[in-house]
Order: C-alpha cells, then sequence, then structure tokens
C-alpha cells in the first residue's frame, strides 16, 4: 500500500465504523499476544458480526490497513508500542467513546444496561493496574482457575456471577474483543475479554436515561391524543362518519387539507367522495382519494371494481386512492392490489369506544407509506399522472 501517514488515519476514522474498528485493533494489540496481521482479521470478524454495510466495511478495512502499517513501522523503528497505544487511546477517547455509543442499542430498558455498565465497573476493580490502560480499559481472562469470570455456555463466553453474555451484549450493540488461546503449560484454553473504557464511563447512562424520559413523555402524549381523538367524535353516530373522521384526522396530522363528503367533478355528474386530501409538493399538488366502508362484514369485489370505476370518472385523478375498510375478501384484496389501491384492514368497526385504536392503525399506516415514499418519487408519479390525462384528453 502507499506510504501510510497519522494523518491519513485521523482523516480515514471520522466516521463511527472506522473509528470503532482502529480503536479495537489498538486493544487488541495492547492485551493480547496475537499477531498484527492477526489482530486486522479478528477485527473484521467482529465487525462483521454487527451487520455492517459493504461501503461501511470497505472503510474499516482501508482503516485498518493504514494503522497496522503505521504501528509495524513504528515497532520496526523500536518505538514502545504499548506507550504509544495508552497515549493513543487517551488522546482520541472522546472520539473513541460517541463511536462506540453511537452503536448502543437506545430502546432497551435502562435497568438492563446499569446491570452491565455495573457489571465492568465492578470488574475493573478487580483487576491488578497492569492489565489496564491509563484510559481505563482492562482484560478479563478464565485463568488462573481460582478466580475464573469466564466460562463456555452453548457456544456463548458469559460472565459467572453477573449471568451477562457475550450474544446479549452484541445485540444491545455492545463491542466486546474476545481471544481464546491454548496454553501449553498448562493444558486448558483460555477466553479473554477485553471491555473498552468508555464502557464504564458513566456517560453512557444519559443516553439511555434521555431515551427513557422521551419514551415516558410520548406515552403521556399518546395518552392525550386518546382524549382528543375520542372527544372528536363523542355524540357522533357508530356510522361511515366515524371512520371518515377518522381518517380525516390522520391525514390533517399528516399534513393535508382534507375535505369529507365532497362532491368533486366528474365525466356525466359529481361524485361525492368520502375524504379527498391535497397537499403541495414543491410547485405541484398531490391528491389522495379515500373510500371508508365502516361495515360489519367482508367487503367483496364487486365494491372495489365500482371504486375502481369512480375514480376513473373524476376530472382530477389522484395520484393515490386508498380503501379503509373493515375486512376484504381474497378476491377483493387481489382487485385492489391489482386496481393500484392501497389498502388498510382495521379488523374490526370503528365505534366512539375504539376509536383512538382505530386511529393509530389508520395514521401509522399511513405515516409508514408516505415515509416509504420520497418527494422525489411523488413529484414523479404527479407527472406520470398529468402525462397520462392529457394522453387521455388526446384519444378522446
Amino acid at each position: 500500500m502507499p506510504y501510510a501517514t497519522w494523518s491519513q488515519l485521523w482523516d480515514l476514522i471520522t466516521k463511527p465504523p472506522a473509528t470503532v474498528a482502529v480503536y479495537l485493533a489498538l486493544l487488541r494489540i495492547y492485551f493480547t499476544s496475537a499477531s498484527i496481521d492477526e489482530t486486522k482479521d479478528a477485527v473484521l470478524s467482529q465487525l462483521l458480526e454487527h451487520e455492517l454495510s459493504a461501503e461501511e466495511l470497505k472503510v474499516v478495512q482501508e482503516a485498518l490497513e493504514v494503522f497496522v502499517e503505521l504501528i509495524k513501522r513504528e515497532r520496526s523503528a523500536r518505538t514502545n508500542i504499548r506507550e504509544l497505544l495508552k497515549s493513543i487511546e487517551k488522546n482520541e477517547y472522546e472520539r473513541f467513546k460517541s463511536a462506540l455509543y453511537s452503536y448502543l442499542r437506545k430502546d432497551v430498558p435502562v435497568e438492563e444496561v446499569r446491570k452491565v455498565i455495573y457489571t465492568f465497573t465492578t470488574l475493573r476493580g478487580r483487576v491488578s493496574e497492569g492489565d489496564k490502560t491509563d484510559a481505563g480499559s482492562y482484560k478479563i481472562s478464565s485463568y488462573p482457575l481460582d478466580r475464573v469470570t469466564i466460562e463456555v455456555i452453548d457456544n456463548d463466553c458469559v460472565i459467572k456471577g453477573f449471568n451477562i453474555s457475550m450474544k446479549r451484549l452484541r445485540e444491545l450493540g455492545f463491542f466486546i474483543p474476545i481471544e481464546a488461546r491454548t496454553s501449553s503449560e498448562i493444558g486448558l484454553t483460555i477466553i479473554s475479554l477485553i471491555i473498552p473504557a468508555p464502557y464504564t464511563d458513566m456517560d453512557v447512562l444519559k443516553l439511555f436515561e434521555k431515551t427513557e424520559k422521551v419514551s415516558v413523555e410520548k406515552q403521556v402524549a399518546r395518552v392525550e391524543e386518546a382524549k382528543v381523538v375520542s372527544g372528536k367524535f363523542a355524540g357522533v353516530k357508530p356510522s361511515r362518519e366515524v371512520l371518515e373522521g377518522i381518517v380525516a384526522e390522520a391525514l390533517k396530522n399528516l399534513g393535508f387539507s382534507v375535505q369529507t363528503n365532497v362532491k368533486l367533478p366528474a365525466k356525466g355528474g359529481d361524485i361525492e367522495v368520502d375524504v379527498w386530501g391535497v397537499k403541495s409538493v414543491g410547485n405541484a399538488q398531490f391528491r389522495v382519494y379515500v373510500s371508508c366502508r365502516n361495515w360489519d362484514r367482508d367487503i367483496d369485489r364487486t365494491f372495489v371494481d365500482h371504486e375502481f370505476g369512480r375514480v376513473l370518472q373524476l376530472n382530477q385523478l389522484p395520484h393515490l386512492r386508498i380503501l379503509v375498510v373493515k375486512s376484504l375478501t381474497e378476491s377483493a384484496r387481489k382487485a385492489a392490489f391489482d386496481d393500484g389501491f392501497f389498502v388498510i384492514e382495521l379488523g374490526e368497526k370503528a365505534t366512539i369506544e375504539n376509536a383512538q385504536e382505530i386511529y393509530s392503525i389508520v395514521y401509522n399506516k399511513l405515516k409508514e407509506m408516505f415515509i416509504g415514499i420520497a418527494p422525489e418519487k411523488i413529484m414523479k408519479a404527479i407527472e406520470r399522472l398529468r402525462e397520462a390525462v392529457e394522453l387521455l384528453e388526446e384519444v378522446m
């Protein structure tokens, strides 16, 4: 490879994947007896377990190659490698910490994270100073036998006394380097775990406490939203108006201007539409047609065919057509799909009592769909529809 420089390395580790890779390599070189090339392969294997993309792995590999080349050169120059590594960890600690934290899952109970941090902090207190870096990273091993800390259960390493498994730590987003080596002196395979210093830093708990606070706030907001949504339909008969009102409310909260039971110009006379939503996208308008059927029984194919014909009669064709129903027959579901309808099946009839639950289903389904349709795609859909209308006018 071209002549590597330290400045080149710092430029490469501006993103979390490369930063984590170099940090894990640094710790492995400091704490294990593996060769530098073996270390590089071990780090790559570990990162593969965390489902990085091909592009991320490419950057990781480049950063590792530069780091390995620099360490080899420093070793040839008789530099004290352990002191160099401790110095790098100390000077780049905040960078390493930020990168590690970015991979931690924030959707787990804070108490589970507290247990992990408590385990790591407690074990660090039992390690001699010679097995720690200045920043606080350390290594624990399954030997000597009178102080066994690690055992292998079902091909997974588990920290004894704390019941912390490496598999679960990977699921939570923790990077814990593992070394297994066979000792000819005692005839045993010794398992070692390296705990990066940022995992014993109390800042890690702030990430989860903040997330937990946001989660509580969202729950309170949902309760308040339930009161508001249910209140909107108080006094409304449990008929189609309830469902239309719920759909209209969901579209409004997604940024649409909405009309219900509106009569729109069509070929042969006006057509009444249950819910009609319009949203500005750039200099154009994105139109949504929604047909609601708040029936106890399944909707059959006849209804779908009828709705398809109604849509084609409109002077202003919608860019998106939606059916909101309790349920569809199999043939109706296939016809709806073939005719280009987006279908929301609720599983039950909408009433005042279940208005919040129905609203949540409708809102979340619509939100997922609109998030999946990028503005660029919407604009293309609008343009395609405009061209189709012009072609129809030419034919007619």
